[in-house]
């Protein structure tokens, strides 16, 4: 009978909302704050700032009637009961009403950009969900951010971690929580926290309770939530010019009736070899031309108006070399592919050239990307068997407490702290 019910209650159970699109023809999807192209999406609860979504639909087509909405969820990410009234009063649905063709591209497109505005009544997890003709069942993508209120103090222990033996692969973190007015005698039950590494929430470390209970405070640490692979720094390829200033990666270009196919050298996994520094963006990329008039200091962050439009796409080929094929599928993977099992970003195995094999359309801009695999398993990717993991990686990391009371109809994200592995 408990088996029978069990079944029942997995059939009857809502998905979960994770970060997808789904149009073949819907690339360089980027949320961020305000203008900042590399910052991570947040909002703080009545703070005077706003999130920007961008994103382009290739192929000579006319503007296509894309809408958004707003749907809170809980900690699981399933969709909460609570009325849109009760946390989002602005609108239902709204239409994207900013968007313009590509000027002077070999790779038509339409760039789209809508501004979400912070009117959020409380705080939580959400997704924004992009639409088609304003229709709930036609999602075209969909991207995870938080609205916190900051009620709680979160205190890191920095100190040095033990890294002998297989220790060598993970970081390991360790905080306190202070509740301050939230303070209760029911605190394990009342609070959460989710750990976050380069804003990947394929690999979030999730419900993770407090070790250790005090009187002022709750400490997280000894617990398996807490170790994650250290993986390793990101490769980097520049393409913001393929004219005056090549990245060295780039073995040669083509030019084509269809665009531009600017094929890599063959890379080599980076497994066993000895760790390397390098300077990376943590996963993260942004769109800019070499020549962007609008950013003459070639700072890497803000929004170039200019290059959203007149930003080409080229074919980026990859290739790695491999003695052979993996167990499971190999993918190209970083911010701008959302960190989903997406076939556009898969490569295929040669054999007879011994190397994995694939072309991407990718914007001029600066991409960070690692070759990982996706493991159905965990239902994540896993880049440590190409990559490797080594402790001296540098990441960043984002530690959000989420509290419920028994009084409560929805989880809270009532505090939040970004830390970097060297801080």
């Amino acid at each position: 009978m408990r088996r029978l019910l069990g079944l029942i209650s997995l059939l009857w159970a809502t998905p979960p909302l994770v970060d997808t699109i789904t149009e073949p023809h819907v690339y360089t999807v980027l949320f961020y704050r305000g203008e900042n192209m590399l910052s991570f999406p947040f909002l703080g609860l009545g703070e005077q700032n706003y999130l920007t979504l961008e994103f382009d639909e290739l192929g000579d087509t006319s503007p296509s009637d894309f809408w958004v909405q707003i749907r809170l969820c809980n900690r699981n990410w399933e969709p909460s009961s609570l009325p849109l009234t009760e946390y989002w009063p602005a609108f239902l649905t709204d239409r994207i009403t900013d968007f313009a063709p590509s000027y002077n591209t070999r790779v038509s497109y339409v760039h789209y950009r809508y501004k979400l505005e912070n009117r959020f009544q409380r705080s939580g997890l959400y997704v924004i969900e992009v639409i088609r003709e304003n229709n709930p069942k036609q999602i075209v993508l969909r991207r995870r951010f938080y609205v916190v209120e900051n009620l709680v103090k979160i205190v890191p222990d920095l100190a040095g971690q033990v890294v002998t033996g297989a220790r060598q692969r993970f970081q390991t973190l360790a905080f306190s929580v202070y509740p301050g007015s939230l303070n209760s005698s029911q605190a394990f039950q009342e609070f959460s926290c989710i750990l976050l590494q380069n804003n990947r929430w394929d690999n979030a470390r999730q419900g993770l309770k407090p070790t250790f209970l005090h009187p002022d405070r709750l400490e997280y640490r000894f617990q398996p939530g807490l170790d994650l692979p250290a993986g390793v720094e990101f490769r980097m390829l520049d393409l913001r010019s393929v004219l005056r200033r090549r990245s060295f990666q780039v073995e040669r270009t083509l030019w084509t009736d269809t665009g531009i196919v600017v094929l890599l050298s063959p890379e080599r996994p980076r497994a066993g070899l000895a760790y390397t520094s390098q300077f990376d963006l943590n996963g993260r990329f942004f769109i800019q031309l070499q020549d962007a008039l609008l950013d003459t200091l070639r700072r890497w962050q803000g929004r170039d108006e200019l290059s959203s439009i007149q930003a080409d796409y080229f074919w980026v080929e990859f290739r790695l070399q491999s003695g052979s094929a993996f167990s499971y599928p190999l993918y190209v993977v970083g911010g701008f592919m959302g960190w989903r099992p997406d076939p556009r970003f898969v490569l295929t195995y040669d054999e007879s050239r011994e190397e994995y094999r694939g072309r991407i359309p990718l914007k001029q801009g600066v991409y960070d990307y690692l070759y990982a695999i996706w493991n159905p398993i965990e239902g994540n990717f896993d880049a440590e068997p190409v990559e490797g993991s080594y402790f001296e990686a540098e990441n960043t990391y984002a530690i959000l407490v989420i509290y419920r009371s028994f009084t409560d109809r929805e989880d809270r994200v009532v505090g939040h702290r970004w830390l970097n592995s060297y801080e």
